[in-house]
């Protein structure tokens, strides 16, 4: 739900803010908006938060039948509405933030307008006692704030029409120029590493297959213990080691064989 300003601000540096179905008296509320009127925020704000605390009261110019007069005042009538400086702080607080949000200098704001209005009236009926008409009404604030706005740096952007500098694209040459010229880490020579992985012996590397000599001398062992038969000592080639075993094969007994 969203109802008019009952003020019109036209052009740059307006900020607005507003509440509806305020359940407080709005006879209370207009005379606290009409105490902030034409005042800078930040006295504004420092206004409320006296009143709210019941340091400062507020004067009353409508509806001030039979109402004290105070001394803080110099004789004038007037209260302290605590409830209504708090609502009217939170609206005045929420017009100062939309104001940063519209990139307003703050040091520059003041109260342009704050007004309270009565909005709707509720029948209702008296809880105790005898049957009589208690109607429920609530209030309706708006505030309206007024300052210059904030000038932005201009921020300066190519043109359209300029062209681009490309980089030039590496080929694969100037790779590998630039990596044959670049340090090697331990600080030689690339000359130097050169020739001194030339000298080293090429490592050895678990799991290589072995050279076909000696595949074929390793196969012609196992044909010589293969044509071996009987007693004595036997030579056999296990994991790439000679071991010797002594005595006569083991044979293996036939199934219909007696003990």
């Amino acid at each position: 739900m969203h109802m008019r300003y009952s003020f019109e601000g036209k052009g740059e540096g307006y900020a607005f803010a507003q509440k509806y179905n305020v359940d407080a008296s709005y006879k209370d509320l207009s005379e606290v908006c009409r105490s902030i009127r034409r005042l800078p925020v930040e006295k504004a704000v420092q206004l409320l938060g006296m009143a709210e605390r019941m340091e400062i009261p507020i004067e009353y110019r409508r509806h001030n039948k039979k109402l004290g007069h105070r001394r803080e005042l110099g004789g004038k009538k007037g209260r302290y509405p605590i409830k209504a400086a708090r609502l009217v702080k939170i609206v005045l607080l929420n017009a100062l933030n939309n104001a940063r949000v519209r990139q307003i200098d703050e040091s520059t704001l003041t109260v342009k307008h704050a007004a309270a209005n009565k909005q709707a009236i509720y029948p209702r009926m008296s809880p105790k006692g005898k049957r009589m008409r208690w109607n429920y009404e609530t209030a309706r604030i708006e505030i309206v704030l007024k300052g210059e706005p904030r000038q932005l740096a201009e921020i300066s952007l190519p043109e359209k029409g300029a062209e681009k500098q490309e980089k030039p694209k590496r080929t694969g040459a100037s790779k590998a120029k630039a990596g044959a010229l670049a340090p090697n880490v331990d600080g030689a020579a690339p000359e130097a590493v050169a020739v001194s992985q030339a000298e080293s012996p090429a490592p050895e590397v678990k799991g290589a297959k072995p050279e076909k000599a000696e595949v074929q001398g390793e196969k012609d062992t196992g044909k010589a213990l293969k044509a071996e038969g009987g007693g004595g000592v036997k030579e056999v080639k296990s994991g790439g080691e000679i071991a010797k075993r002594k005595g006569p094969k083991p044979s293996k007994m036939k199934k219909n064989e007696r003990v």
